[in-house]
C-alpha cells in the first residue's frame, strides 16, 4: 500500500489551518519536504509539545514523505526560542544531511505556509497558489506524526488542544476527537460563570467565536476562554454592517493596513487600504482592489494595524463571499521574483498582538501536556475537512470501537475518513456528525 492510500484511509487531514486531506497533498514529486511547527498565534502551545515529546515521530513523518514525494531535502520550521522544542528536534536531526531545523523569530504569521517557505527557503509562492507551485509540501508537525503513526497502522482520533483564558488551570490537553468544549472547559476550571464566558476556538488572531456546542474537530488548535466584556470579544462580535458603516466614516486612507499585510510583504498585489475605500461606493462590477479578496490570508494583521479598529480582513472575507456566489475566479497570478524591500523590518512581534489585544495574562509558556480521559459523549463532526462531507457508514444504535470506520470519503470527491474516537454506542446518525456515546 502506498504512502497516499495509508494516509487517507487513516483520515489524516492538515492539522494547522483548513483541513485540506493530507493525502492530496502528498500526491506529488517535488524536492523539499517543509514540516510547519512554527505556531505562530499567541497563547496556542499544541505544536511546541508535540515538537517537545514526539520530536522522533515528527522526523519519521518527515522522511516518509520525502521518501514518497522524492525529496532530497527536508526541513523542520521552528521559532528560535521554542528552546525545549528545538534542542528534542536537533537530537533528532544532528548528523543528517537530509534533513534540518529552520529557525524563526519570534514574530506573527510566521506559520502561514507563504511565510514558512519564504523567509526559510526563499520561495515565493505565485498569486493563489500553493507550495506545490515552487517545489514543496508543507505540513503541520502534528500531521507529521500522524502519518508516522498510520505507517504502524493508526488512524486518526485524538487532537492535542491548548486551554488557556480565564481558566484555573491552563493547559494542553490530548483530547479524542469530538469531545465537547464544555468537557474542556470543565476540565480547566472556569474562573468565572459559564454565562459570562465565551469561547473562541483558534488563536486570537485568526480564532472564531464559537457556542457550547462546540466539539473538538481535527483541525482544533485551542480553545481560548475569555470574558464576554473583554475587547477582543467585543471587536470580533462587531456585525459587519456596523463595520461597514464605521469603514466608511472613519477609514482616512493612512495604509497602515497595507504597510502591515502580510501577502503585501510577498508581493502579492494587495493593498487593504484600497478595498476600504471600495466599501464607500456600490459597483456594478469588482475593481481589482476587490478581487484581491482572493489573495487574503484572514490573518489579521490589518485590523491589528489599523489605527481606527477597522477589519479590512472581514470586508475581504464578505467580497469574496460575494464574489465566489457570482461565480467570479481569481483574475490574480502573478508570480513575484522577489520578497517587498521591507518585508524584514515589518515583522509583526507577538508580544505586540498580545499588549494590543490585552492578552498577556493569559500568557503561560510552560503548560503541560496532559492525557484526559474518554468523555462520556463525543460528537464528530463530517464537514471539518476541505472538501465534502464524508458519508456515514455506522447507524444509529450501532455499536462501535475505538479507530473503527464511521464516515469515508464520497465516491471521487475530495474529503476525509472519519473514525470513533471512544468506543460505544451511535446515539444519533446526520449529514453533518454522527454522536457516540462511551461504554458498551
Amino acid at each position: 500500500m502506498s504512502l497516499v492510500d495509508i494516509v487517507r484511509d487513516a483520515g489524516i487531514i492538515g492539522c494547522g489551518g483548513a483541513g485540506f486531506p493530507t493525502h492530496v497533498k502528498i500526491d506529488a514529486q517535488v524536492d523539499l519536504v517543509l514540516a510547519n511547527g512554527a505556531e505562530c498565534e499567541p497563547l496556542l502551545a499544541s505544536d511546541q509539545r508535540v515538537m517537545e515529546h514526539y520530536a522522533d515521530e515528527v522526523l519519521e513523518g518527515v522522511l516518509l514523505v520525502m521518501s514518497h514525494v522524492g525529496a532530497p531535502h527536508g526541513m523542520i520550521g521552528v521559532k528560535e526560542h521554542y528552546h525545549r522544542a528545538v534542542a528534542a528536534l536537533r537530537d533528532q536531526v544532528d548528523g543528517r544531511g537530509n534533513v534540518e531545523l529552520g529557525l524563526m523569530g519570534n514574530y506573527y504569521p510566521a506559520g502561514d505556509e507563504h511565510i514558512l517557505l519564504a523567509d526559510l527557503t526563499g520561495r515565493i509562492v505565485p498569486e493563489g497558489g500553493i507550495p506545490l507551485n515552487v517545489g514543496a509540501v508543507v505540513s503541520n508537525v502534528l500531521t507529521m506524526v500522524q502519518i508516522a503513526r498510520a505507517a504502524r497502522g493508526r488512524v486518526v482520533t485524538e487532537r492535542v488542544v491548548t486551554l488557556v483564558g480565564e481558566v484555573s488551570e491552563p493547559q494542553v490537553v490530548i483530547a479524542p476527537i469530538g469531545t465537547p468544549v464544555l468537557d474542556l472547559l470543565l476540565r480547566a476550571g472556569p474562573r468565572i460563570p459559564l454565562e459570562d464566558l465565551v469561547i473562541i476556538d483558534g488563536g486570537p488572531m485568526m480564532g472564531r467565536i464559537v457556542d457550547t456546542t462546540a466539539s473538538v474537530n481535527k483541525t482544533t488548535s485551542g480553545y481560548i476562554f475569555l470574558p464576554k466584556d473583554h475587547p477582543l470579544v467585543q471587536y470580533k462580535q462587531l456585525p459587519m454592517e456596523a463595520m461597514v458603516r464605521r469603514s466608511v466614516a472613519a477609514c482616512c486612507q493612512c495604509r497602515y493596513c497595507t504597510d502591515a499585510c502580510s501577502r503585501y510583504m510577498q508581493g502579492h498585489h494587495i493593498e487593504p487600504h484600497l478595498v476600504m475605500r471600495t466599501l464607500a461606493y456600490k459597483l456594478s462590477e469588482p475593481t481589482s482592489a476587490m478581487t484581491a479578496a482572493f489573495l487574503c490570508s484572514q490573518c489579521g494583521l490589518c485590523e491589528f494595524a489599523c489605527p481606527m479598529n477597522l477589519s479590512p480582513r472581514r470586508a475581504f472575507a464578505e467580497i469574496l463571499s460575494r464574489l465566489r456566489a457570482a461565480g467570479v475566479k481569481n483574475p490574480h497570478h502573478h508570480a513575484p521574483k522577489q520578497l517587498h524591500e521591507f518585508n524584514r523590518y515589518r515583522k509583526i512581534g507577538k508580544d505586540r498582538i498580545t499588549r494590543r489585544y490585552q492578552l498577556k495574562h493569559y500568557e503561560h509558556p510552560d503548560l503541560p501536556l496532559l492525557r484526559m480521559d474518554d468523555p462520556p459523549q463525543v460528537s464528530i463532526s463530517l464537514v471539518q475537512q476541505t472538501g465534502a462531507p464524508s458519508e456515514p457508514v455506522v447507524r444509529k444504535g450501532e455499536t462501535v470501537t475505538r479507530g473503527q470506520l464511521i464516515a469515508r470519503i464520497p465516491s471521487g470527491q475530495l474529503g476525509a475518513n472519519h473514525h470513533a474516537s471512544i468506543s460505544g454506542q451511535v446515539l444519533d446518525v446526520t449529514r453533518d456528525r454522527i454522536v457516540i456515546r462511551g461504554g458498551r
